[in-house]
């Protein structure tokens, strides 16, 4: 009788560690994925902010973007792929793991101003 208690409950503590192992990797998935965007976001340099737009990116679980960011108008098509895969996989997470935030809603900047090189959103 102790022996299947104690197999039980090691059951039960291995489902456990491997939901929250799971549950790390999709969080290091995503942190990898929005590490690229940042990455191409930066990689061009900001001189002339008219080749400069933003986009809102990720998902709170109550809705809405977790933040915008800005991207040059060259890298365009990868970077929006890039920002809505990001999005949709923030999204199932947030489902999958109950996640909750705050329900704050953010108001989309106005524009985009170069800044040492870095763009800046102007709100």
């Amino acid at each position: 009788m102790k022996r299947s208690i104690f197999v039980m409950l090691s059951l039960i503590l291995a489902s456990f560690s491997c939901i929250d192992q799971e549950q790390e990797t999709s969080l290091e998935s995503l942190e990898a994925l929005e590490a690229e965007i940042n990455a191409l976001s930066a990689s061009v340099p900001c001189s002339n902010s008219t080749e400069w737009k933003f986009t809102p990116m990720g998902s709170k679980a109550c809705g809405g973007p977790t933040r915008y960011i800005a991207y040059h108008v060259s890298v365009e098509n990868q970077f929006l792929d890039l920002v809505n895969e990001y999005t949709s996989r923030q999204e199932a997470y947030n489902k999958k793991y109950d996640v909750i935030s705050d329900c704050s809603i953010l108001v989309a900047p106005k524009g985009v101003t170069c800044e040492g090189g870095k763009p800046i959103l102007v709100n």
